[in-house]
């Protein structure tokens, strides 16, 4: 494999709606028949990503949760996973009890995610549940404290909430070791963002880096649009932004190409993919 595709998916893949175009199925699902190396790197779970991806042939290992999983797109088990350590758990635990917040918690349980909170205590985590528990059929465990949680095998913590809200438990968990961040507005809600927790080898960028070694790629080429995507960038050799990206992102790319309504990274991959 000389060259390895890694397209993020909400904001860049994806319509608005949260689907992969009829457009783009129609460009992609020869492309990947015919041996395009195209994978996905996202901070959603397996649980959502293989629905809305549904009959598009991939078979490289998904980037999922900002890194922290390698998921098997043919088997649906869980790769490799990167487990947030004991300690540098419970102390970003105790920093986000201590700011007031509440999260979910992302386990790896021999080969699957399950997603544990302990309450549902603010409207953005009551229709994040009911979203993805309708829609994705994702499974949900209510534990009695996060704390519990900490020798389950814990890789991804989310909160979401107002950006001056979590201002503060982001500045107090950039000191915590042994842990990486990820901070991003949301694509669908612009006033909410979203502050992930991974362990500290775990992010887009060592999500590729670990792929392109099991791949034997020689050269990444990447796909983005939001904050979320600059670690993505730092681990491509060509960075490619679609028009709606963030002006941060924009001003890292090598290309910047039409919009995700415009099925763009489609388009540019019927292009540049070398003929069979």
């Amino acid at each position: 494999m000389k060259t390895l595709y890694v397209t993020d998916l909400d904001g860049t893949l994806l319509m608005p709606d949260v689907t992969v175009s009829d457009r783009t199925r129609a460009i992609l699902t020869p492309l990947l028949q015919r041996g395009l190396p195209l994978t996905a790197a996202t901070a959603r779970t397996s649980f959502s990503v293989m629905p809305i991806l549904d009959g598009l042939p991939f078979s490289l290992p998904l980037i999922l949760q900002n890194g922290a999983v390698l998921h098997d797109p043919v088997s649906g088990r869980v790769k490799e996973a990167a487990v947030i350590g004991a300690e540098a758990f419970l102390a970003a635990e105790a920093l986000i009890a201590a700011h007031g917040f509440n999260g979910f918690v992302f386990c790896e349980d021999d080969g699957q995610i399950v997603c544990c909170y302990t309450e549902l205590t603010t409207p953005h985590m009551r229709k994040y549940y009911a979203e993805r528990r309708v829609m994705y059929g994702k499974p949900f465990q209510q534990v009695p404290s996060q704390e519990s949680l900490a020798e389950r095998h814990p890789v991804f913590m989310s909160l979401h909430a107002e950006k001056a809200a979590l201002d503060p438990l982001h500045d107090a968990l950039s000191a915590v070791p042994g842990i990486s961040l990820a901070y991003y507005r949301d694509v669908y809600e612009p006033e909410i963002w979203y502050l992930e927790i991974c362990a500290e080898q775990a992010s887009k960028y060592h999500g590729i880096r670990r792929l392109k070694e099991l791949t034997g790629a020689e050269t990444v080429v990447g796909f983005g649009d939001n904050l979320n995507d600059l670690p993505l960038f730092a681990a491509c050799d060509y960075r490619i932004a679609v028009g709606n990206a963030a002006p941060e992102l924009k001003a890292k790319a090598d290309l910047v190409i039409g919009r995700n309504t415009e099925d763009a990274v489609a388009a540019y991959l019927a292009e540049h993919f070398p003929p069979g």
